[in-house]
């Protein structure tokens, strides 16, 4: 259907052109006055483009438009009497009306214009038959007739035909509305327990276990991350399909690019009678800009290709660079292996999607078939192309082109020995600890929390696990302690991330607006990622987690005075030096040095006062209530064991301390019961701990009161 606007123009032209055949016959025939009264008709078109400019109600517009047009065409027949022909230019002007496809104005018009033709028959025909018979303009009229009702049954059925492709096309925007969600749900709901599975395998593979048990948490691993592999390719041609897969331009270092895609395709090639060879030029450019996930991707897609594919010989990976100035240039890549080949048959079906090539000959082998249909509309995306040849039984070559931008001009000069490259499968090696941080994990779902708590335990730092958004909005409200960033899952019920995340930023309070918030997501949707920074949060971490990109997250949004580097399994120096710490730092810090207290727990109890905490540890640090309990104990006089052990059990939930508190009141249960029995099989074992605490936190103190000095 045309644009009101186009049909605006075409009318226009049509009128001007009516308009111009009438000031030629008026100029050759009846001289320059007249011809300037008929030049008057240019005003109708004066006026739609004034109108046009000013109104936005298209029928307002059209209506102005052809009842000027009907006036001005009158005039200007009756002047240079050439009323008989203007049924034609009545007629002309219907068809404008009939473009805009509104019926409505097409009756009105039909009404208007049949009433002035009529009443030309019936007072003016003496004029009219100067140009033409009575009967012919009688002829005319009815054919005028029979015209306006054929525009006017058209212009129904166009407005029939437009009202059901606008349903249909409601219909499909609902469809892939629908089709979104379910993938964002299905993403979430199957990345939720593959977090569990890949998080606690990776934890399990840090144990010191058994050679068979070893091999069992390697099949683990290596099969999560196939499944997640097929997810992501399902998800991303989704997105291609839907047209929400965007590209995110960026500096990246070639070398590093390179590095990392070798690493995976040779730890692929582990066991394989086949080897990888490079030939890359040394002259590509050392800092690029493009979308460097996505490269990688590609490469990836057309090595693991190639691996499922070459069973002897050799798999080679060229990339040459073409300058095109000083800051662009295009990246031509090529990737050529041994492997069995491919038919001509089967050609047609390479870079479709499901377009796996001898499905029942490559049972084996693994993937969607959406590999390389994904690679080619990515490579588009960018500007790119790609293609291949083969000869079957001994070989495939593809290859592709992809313009980058320069940063840094100077060559990367990679070197092509394998010796350097770190395999996959090596331990990641974090770069930092940080054993003063403070962290806030916020996940409805308790395997989630367990898991990127024990994950995170490897920084050095114990985080604090909240397991719904209006708990983490009133911590941050309270403002007890200061949380050096926050992990928020995206999607958990009554309150999401993102809400929960809006609420912060909405606290009229300088911290609020600047901690550092993470987005924990499962929903690998494009968009996300913008509905995230839209909503005031600085990042996103992928479930499942994975402890090199935790790494990076945290060395990014930490305070450097806390991060301390390590450098081959040593702790060094703090990645910031002379950092001046306020009193109140120096004392948060200390005490969250505590082990086994929820420190925050124990201000909020003490009215959110700091000082008021402090003075109640030095109180429950000075106390002799140990003591006494072992006394009782040793004289097996229970009911003041129990007395004791209530004691206890509530100087430990004053300072935050409520695992302990919690034997303690199962100490003063058994007390109270004479279950001596209960009382000597744990009263040691409370004991240790209790006297441990109080050691604890006299430390802690003595350390504060010296930040305070």
């Amino acid at each position: 259907m045309l644009t009101f606007s186009t049909t605006i123009v075409l009318s226009l032209i049509e009128y001007f052109c009516v308009v111009i055949l009438h000031v030629v016959y008026a100029y050759g025939h009846f001289g320059i006055e007249d011809t300037l009264f008929v030049a008057l008709g240019f005003i109708p078109m004066l006026l739609t483009i004034l109108f046009f400019r000013l109104l936005k109600n298209e029928t307002i517009i059209v209506r102005i438009f052809y009842i000027s047009m009907l006036l001005a065409s009158y005039l200007m027949s009756w002047k240079i009497q050439t009323l008989g022909m203007l049924i034609m230019v009545y007629f002309a002007g219907a068809l404008m009306i009939a473009l805009h496809s509104n019926s409505k104005l097409m009756i009105e018009y039909s009404i208007v214009s049949a009433i002035i033709i009529i009443l030309m028959a019936v007072f003016q025909m003496d004029t009219i038959d100067k140009v033409c018979p009575s009967q012919l303009y009688y002829i005319y009229m009815i054919l005028y007739a029979f015209g306006m009702v054929t525009l006017i049954f058209m212009t129904n059925g166009i407005n029939n035909y437009k009202q059901k492709m606008e349903e249909k096309n409601e219909e499909a925007q609902n469809a892939l509305e629908a089709k979104g969600n379910f993938l964002a749900n299905m993403s979430h709901e199957i990345r939720t327990p593959m977090n569990a599975i890949c998080g606690m395998a990776q934890l399990l593979s840090e144990r010191n276990l058994g050679v068979e048990e070893s091999e069992y948490i390697e099949t683990i691993q290596k099969s999560s991350e196939s499944l997640l592999s097929i997810i992501n390719e399902i998800l991303d041609f989704s997105k291609i399909d839907s047209g929400k897969m965007e590209i995110n331009e960026d500096e990246y270092h070639f070398n590093s690019l390179i590095h990392d895609v070798l690493s995976i395709i040779e730890f692929r090639l582990k066991g394989k009678s086949v080897k990888l060879v490079t030939d890359i030029n040394p002259n590509i450019p050392r800092i690029l800009i493009g979308d460097e996930l996505r490269i990688r991707q590609i490469l990836i897609n057309l090595l693991n290709n190639a691996v499922n594919f070459t069973h002897k010989g050799s798999i080679t990976l060229k990339i040459v660079w073409v300058p095109q100035g000083e800051d662009k240039g295009v990246m031509e890549v090529e990737v050529r292996d041994t492997g069995i080949g491919i038919s001509d048959e089967n050609m047609g079906k390479l870079f479709k999607a499901f377009g796996q090539i001898d499905t029942r000959k490559n049972r084996n082998v693994e993937g969607t078939g959406l590999g390389l249909a994904i690679s080619k509309n990515l490579l588009e995306l960018m500007g790119g192309g790609i293609w291949a040849n083969s000869i079957p039984d001994y070989g495939s070559t593809f290859s592709f082109t992809l313009p980058q931008k320069v940063k840094d001009r100077r060559p990367s000069n990679y070197k092509n020995d394998h010796n350097v490259v770190v395999r996959q499968n090596d331990e990641f090696k974090i770069s930092f600890k940080a054993p003063n941080a403070r962290v806030m994990i916020v996940d409805d779902n308790k395997v989630n929390l367990h898991v990127a708590f024990e994950i995170m335990k490897r920084f050095g730092f114990e985080a604090t696990m909240i397991d719904n958004g209006a708990e983490a909005v009133n911590r941050i409200e309270e403002h007890i302690i200061t949380y050096d960033i926050i992990f928020m899952d995206h999607m958990m019920p009554y309150m999401d991330g993102v809400e929960t995340t809006e609420k912060i930023r909405a606290l009229d309070t300088q911290y609020a607006r600047e901690i550092p918030i993470v987005a924990l997501t499962a929903n690998a949707i494009k968009g996300v990622e913008k509905q995230f920074k839209d909503a005031g949060m600085n990042d996103y971490l992928s479930k499942p987690i994975h402890v090199n990109q935790l790494n990076d997250i945290l060395k990014r949004w930490l305070p450097l005075e806390k991060q301390i580097r390590v450098v081959d399994g040593e702790e060094m120096k703090s990645m910031q030096k002379d950092v001046v710490m306020t009193k109140e730092q120096r004392e948060e810090d200390m005490l969250f040095s505590l082990k086994n207290v929820d420190v925050e727990t124990g201000i909020r109890n003490c009215g959110g006062n700091r000082n008021v905490y402090i003075r109640i540890l030095q109180t429950f640090s000075s106390s002799n209530l140990s003591s006494g309990l072992e006394n009782y104990y040793d004289e097996e006089d229970w009911d003041n064991y129990e007395v004791i052990a209530h004691s206890i059990k509530g100087a430990c939930r004053n300072i935050g301390a409520g695992e302990l508190a919690e034997k303690a009141y199962k100490l003063e249960l058994a007390g109270k019961s004479k279950d001596a029995g209960f009382i000597k099989q744990n009263h040691n074992d409370f004991l240790n701990e209790y006297k441990d605490l109080i050691s604890t936190i006299t430390k802690s103190i003595i350390e504060a009161n010296k930040a305070g000095n």
